[in-house]
């Protein structure tokens, strides 16, 4: 951990935050306050979008210990995020297989700037330089209670030894996952969830009004290792595997 992050008292996932899930659904907070996350601006069409494959590696890598990269999408870098939200899904799922959560486009500098990058923009890297993002797929580990790690400029590559070490420093923080009873109407992208029978998948978008009917709901998987549809009622009762916060 770098002495700047270390130093910076704030948390980047404040309860009263509100995110949009790239499908437009609900992101739920909670479960990003609870676990290490390592969240980047993403982009379909830039030079460092091959980035996505070492994401989706390190999101498989280390998912089950309490982490999760959080994609932001966005537009302010030479147009390189033109798309629409179904646009942007597809690209990543079938190009690059990607597996965790993405928000809504959104804007992480100026006037505009999202309330989280607000935070984010607040962390200073291993050099001490705090501020505007620089460019595409800047990175920023954030260990549970929303407290910064570090942060990487967009050339470092994601599975490189600085950002592997941040994460597992991250990790280390988090305390033994539990699966707890819910609804499937409750369920957010991004939550692991356990059906009945001994279904596991992780959300990566969740259809409304399944068949039409608007009582009932479809929670996907679109990953590199499987493609997975599970109906349920918004009332049926299912397990969503919870972190369990900070050590």
């Amino acid at each position: 951990m770098n002495s700047s992050a270390a130093a910076n008292p704030i948390n980047v996932f404040p309860s009263d935050l509100r995110l949009t899930a790239l499908d437009g659904s609900p992101l739920a907070v909670q479960p990003l306050l609870d676990q290490a996350v390592l969240v980047v601006n993403v982009a379909s069409r830039c030079g460092l979008t091959p980035q996505y494959e070492g994401l989706e590696r390190l999101q498989e890598r280390y998912r089950d210990q309490g982490f999760t990269v959080l994609g932001a999408p966005c537009n302010q870098f030479a147009g390189q995020e033109p798309g629409s939200a179904d646009e942007i899904a597809e690209f990543c799922s079938t190009t690059y297989g990607t597996s965790f959560p993405m928000t809504q486009k959104l804007d992480v500098n100026g006037a505009q700037r999202h309330p989280l990058y607000r935070s984010l923009c607040q962390i200073a890297d291993a050099g001490g330089v705090a501020g505007e993002i620089e460019w595409n797929f800047e990175k920023f580990v954030i260990a549970p209670g929303g407290q910064p790690v570090g942060r990487f400029r967009p050339g470092v590559q994601p599975e490189s030894e600085e950002i592997v070490a941040a994460i597992e420093s991250a990790i280390a923080a988090v305390a033994p996952s539990t699966w707890e009873k819910t609804t499937a109407g409750q369920v957010c992208v991004g939550d692991r969830v356990r059906t009945q029978p001994e279904v596991e998948l992780t959300v990566t978008r969740i259809d409304p009004a399944f068949f039409g009917n608007p009582q009932m709901l479809a929670l996907v998987e679109d990953s590199a290792a499987r493609w997975l549809k599970v109906p349920a009622m918004a009332d049926a009762e299912l397990e969503v595997l919870r972190p369990g916060g900070a050590a």
